[in-house]
């Protein structure tokens, strides 16, 4: 039998107002009131895979292109520097070169002030680390091609869903985009792309919450080996004009 108490608490929590959420990460979503305990674990279930990084493409093979010898640049701090952590010189480097790649945010209409830092995250319950941003859209909004270059694959698989890997013009930055809704049918692997060109369209597929749709968006080092989808990610989070905060 249910209280006088027990029935009011009922009544406050249909009354909630309801909130749309839009082009900000999973854990932004635990603010609005009653929508904690949901979200909290959507947060956690979010790009949930068991490895770090996402595995090796099927069909990728050992006959990856190699990244071309690029010469040294001066380098400036970074916030891993500035935060106490070592970074070697050649990452540096590619962090001051993507800097000057004036990278576009990579979903339509996105807000970055509306978009959290989700690069250091714990996911599967600390087992890893993201190493990536999430960018929350509506169902179909275009994904946007962060830079200007080429795709180098196009795949689908059980973590990162209908995904594409697309890399820079000096062949030294890796960028992937996971979890979309469907391809822009007019692109292909190997085609030359330019920044903006719509690339796909957000969604859910993979391993991503069915009803949390959103791009998974990660930059990597190309790596001495060629294995371009395992590189060494770069947070692109401030690069894409956000601004870290509390």
């Amino acid at each position: 039998m249910t209280t006088g108490r027990s029935a009011a608490v009922l009544i406050r929590r249909r009354n909630l107002p309801k909130v749309r959420v839009v082009n900000t990460v999973m854990r932004s979503i635990t603010r609005p009131i009653g929508l904690l305990p949901v979200c909290a674990s959507l947060a956690l279930a979010a790009c949930s895979r068991p490895v770090l990084y996402y595995p090796e493409p099927l069909g990728a093979g050992s006959s990856s292109p190699r990244r071309p010898a690029t010469a040294s640049a001066p380098v400036l701090a970074t916030a891993a520097e500035t935060a106490g952590e070592t970074v070697s010189a050649s990452t540096r480097a590619d962090i001051d070169y993507l800097r000057t790649r004036l990278l576009l945010v990579p979903v339509a209409g996105a807000d970055m002030s509306k978009v959290y830092d989700t690069f250091d995250d714990p996911r599967d319950g600390g087992e890893r680390v993201h190493r990536a941003i999430d960018i929350l859209a509506p169902r179909g909004t275009p994904i946007l091609s962060a830079d200007d270059g080429r795709i180098l694959r196009m795949s689908t698989n059980a973590l990162g869903g209908i995904s594409m890997y697309t890399v820079d013009p000096q062949n030294r930055i890796v960028y992937y985009y996971a979890h979309m809704d469907h391809y822009n049918q007019a692109m292909s692997p190997g085609r030359e792309i330019v920044k903006g060109d719509t690339l796909g369209y957000v969604g859910t597929t993979g391993n991503a919450p069915k009803n949390l749709p959103h791009l998974h968006f990660q930059v990597m080092r190309w790596p001495a080996d060629g294995k371009y989808w395992n590189g060494e990610p770069i947070d692109p989070y401030e690069l894409l004009g956000g601004r870290q905060r509390e």
